[in-house]
């Protein structure tokens, strides 16, 4: 599977360190996870703007260099007493280090407006997440041999994803911030087209593999079910109008991309990356490597969550329709995982989340 260095970042925070930077910013587990996933990615999308100019990159390659690339699994020990002070204080003077003053009050503006946070618990949260993105690009720029040039390749390559992961309204904060190219908002909607692509190609597969009776159909017809709902509903040919279960007639939902971000298709990256964390699961040692998957799944469905009261009634039933098709496979893919020895006294809370998060999506109120 292709790389999405949002996810990847986000399921580095294990419990134990969200518990630990819950209490450093003074906030619920949920609101911490929440605030990260907005925090992540708007800095990635700051950091991949710094990177597209020669100066930008090298001075984004300076700060990584000096990162710790190996934070994550340090996160929780460094997050403790006394560290826990001298660990956010660093990460803000790494940021101050790296973006300039006015770009690092916008971002961090923008995101405290995005989640709610006041004092100092907006500048704090995004010290901790400058630690752990730093980090992160310090692990990947070391394994795979990048410079500069490299770094900001990588970044650039990663736009969809980090657009994607953007929750509702916060692409637009940016872009009124000025940290952002003027256009980021608006560029989220041209996934449309991407994802309608990949529908189509899905389903080609889908059709070579059922005449060759391939087994991995389970996965894939949900799949390609949730991808068809997406194409039909972003304005492939011509669509009828809805009727509802009243009589009443209401206009076809001609796209789910709401402030800028392709609800439908980051819902599909979720299915996707949720049913790649379940089929990796065969013993009790697999059920805890994929744990921080199963947090990222929570932490994205959370962001999907969030966008409801923006969304349509008619694109909450789009989106209800896409994951009420993907359920029966995830349900019976969980219970198969469950029923390993050992397997449920690990991953049971983690799945039944993600279950429950998912039931409730597909009933929306």
């Amino acid at each position: 599977m292709a790389m999405n260095i949002v996810s990847e970042i986000l399921s580095l925070i294990t419990p134990a360190a969200l518990d630990r930077i819950a209490a450093a910013l003074g906030l619920g587990s949920d609101a911490t996870r929440k605030a990260l996933a907005a925090a992540v990615p708007a800095l990635l999308a700051v950091l991949a703007n710094k990177g597209a100019s020669q100066v930008g990159a090298s001075r984004l390659m300076d700060a990584v260099s000096q990162a710790d690339p190996d934070i994550a699994g340090k996160l929780s020990a460094a997050l403790t007493g006394a560290k826990g002070e001298q660990f956010v204080e660093s990460g803000r003077g790494s940021l101050a280090s790296l973006l300039d003053d006015s770009t690092l009050k916008g971002l961090t503006g923008a995101v405290a407006q995005q989640v709610g946070l006041r004092g100092d618990a907006g500048p704090s949260l995004m010290a901790i997440a400058g630690q752990l993105v730093t980090g992160a690009l310090a692990k990947t720029a070391q394994s795979s041999g990048l410079d500069a040039s490299g770094l900001a390749g990588l970044l650039t390559s990663q736009q969809g994803n980090i657009k994607a992961a953007l929750p509702a309204g916060l692409g637009n904060l940016l872009s009124s911030a000025g940290v952002v190219g003027s256009g980021f908002a608006g560029q989220a909607a041209r996934m449309a087209t991407e994802a309608s692509r990949t529908a189509t190609a899905t389903s080609a597969q889908a059709t070579a593999a059922a005449k060759k009776g391939t087994n991995w159909l389970m996965w894939l017809i949900p799949l390609i079910i949730a991808l068809a709902a997406i194409w039909y509903f972003m304005g492939q040919g011509t669509k009828p109008p809805v009727t509802t279960g009243t009589g009443v007639t209401t206009p076809a939902v001609t796209d789910m991309v709401v402030d800028g971000v392709d609800v439908g298709k980051q819902m599909t990256t979720t299915l996707d990356g949720l049913k790649t964390a379940l089929g990796s699961i065969t013993d009790v040692a697999s059920a805890q490597a994929a744990l921080p998957k199963l947090q990222a799944t929570t932490t994205a469905l959370d962001g999907v969550t969030g966008m409801m009261p923006k969304l349509s009634a008619a694109q909450k039933t789009a989106l209800a329709a896409l994951v009420t098709a993907a359920l029966p496979a995830i349900k019976e893919a969980a219970a198969k995982v469950l029923a390993i020895q050992g397997v449920g006294d690990v991953a049971k809370p983690a799945v039944d989340t993600v279950i429950a998060k998912l039931e409730a999506l597909a009933a929306p109120a």
